[in-house]
């Protein structure tokens, strides 16, 4: 498929390698292990941080590259980490560098406390990094938690690294930190694997000069040049009229548009908003799994053969608009094979939603859906 988006000023890079990760789980299993490896420092941002087992894990083994010498240092939102101050506390007393992004306040601008930052993100040694959609704490490791959300993220190596470092850079600043020089350690690889590569990555992200601007460009530029299959799995799937017009676009020009989302949603608000698209899409030919048992709290995408997006952001006006947000388009045929395995086993434990069936639903339900979808900006 296309290197779509060069000209939106998002790096793209070649000959990198990635191991694709398709749990929580194993999220959490290659963010302990470059935390444990790490030998020059060690750059994150995250939206969740628990004060629960897992995440006290990781705070433990964050102190521990601390004093063996690890220059580590991240922003963590305010608004998502809310109830983990204790946590954050112990790891300022022990040297760690947090920031807090847009501490909430009540004399701040809710214009500001508003915008969040959704990114997940660990760098390792300026040699290997990781990003995906899990948080850190229980509600995404199914080993700790049989309840666990279903996530997936990569683990990366090669020139895509060091433009992540220099997005974290912007978010260091825009979170109030001062320069830094980023250190870069021995080139060992410390992810096992399984690798693919060369391939070929591009950073998708909000932190750049075009802002939220870049995040909805490139996925339009995505949506207009897919020509023949469109895989969608997204946690909080609000579309704005502009994105549901052109997904039904898509459905009507003849590509296969599949989108998988949450049966069962930790947010029951959010999850009317977005049945309120469903009608336009299934009267387009777009087909609409919502996923039995646990969570998809998936942030990705398949686009033809050649493509797979992976990273922190909705389909909803928040991710959009307000929210820093980071992804990665990857371009190889083995990574999109990949996550379409992922995506398929999704669907055979969902519920289609069937375009007859859907509108004969209650009344009340279309009226509860319609009010949510009237709040898509703050959600």
């Amino acid at each position: 498929m296309m290197r779509s988006g060069h000209r939106l000023g998002l790096p793209l890079r070649d000959d990198n390698a990635v191991s694709l990760l398709d749990s929580g789980s194993a999220i959490l299993a290659a963010t302990k292990s470059l935390i444990r490896a790490a030998r020059h420092s060690l750059y994150f941002e995250i939206y969740i941080w628990a004060d629960d087992a897992v995440g006290r894990e990781i705070a433990a083994l964050l102190r521990d590259a601390k004093t063996r010498g690890v220059d580590v240092r991240g922003v963590v939102d305010a608004l998502g980490s809310w109830g983990s101050a204790a946590l954050l506390s112990d790891l300022d007393e022990a040297g760690v560098s947090l920031l807090r992004f847009h501490p909430v306040a009540p004399w701040r601008r809710f214009r500001i406390m508003n915008r969040r930052n959704h990114r997940k993100l660990l760098i390792c040694d300026g040699k290997e990094a990781i990003v995906g959609s899990a948080n850190w704490g229980m509600d995404y490791d199914e080993r700790a938690n049989p309840k666990a959300f279903l996530d997936e993220g990569v683990v990366l190596r090669g020139p895509i690294v060091k433009d992540l470092g220099e997005d974290f850079d912007k978010v260091w600043r825009r979170a109030g930190g001062g320069f830094f020089e980023q250190p870069v350690g021995a080139d060992t690889r410390i992810w096992p694997g399984p690798w693919i590569e060369p391939v070929t990555v591009q950073l998708v992200t909000s932190a750049g000069r075009r802002g939220t601007r870049a995040i909805r460009q490139h996925l339009r530029l995505l949506l207009s040049q897919v020509q023949r299959e469109l895989l969608i799995a997204n946690a909080y799937f609000v579309p704005g009229v502009s994105l549901t017009k052109m997904l039904c676009r898509a459905a009507k020009r003849g590509v296969a548009v599949r989108i998988l989302v949450p049966g069962h949603s930790d947010s029951g608000f959010v999850q009317a908003a977005g049945r309120a698209s469903y009608g336009k899409l299934l009267e387009s030919g777009v087909r609409i799994f919502e996923r039995q048992g646990r969570m998809l709290h998936s942030k990705a995408g398949v686009f033809d053969d050649g493509l797979a997006l992976i990273g922190s952001g909705n389909m909803d006006p928040r991710s959009f608009s307000l929210n820093l947000e980071l992804s990665l388009a990857i371009h190889h045929p083995g990574v999109a094979a990949e996550l379409r395995r992922i995506f398929e086993a999704y669907r055979t434990e969902s519920v289609e939603i069937q375009a007859e069936v859907w509108a004969r639903r209650p009344w009340w339900h279309r009226v509860y859906e319609q009010f949510a979808y009237q709040f898509r900006w703050l959600l």
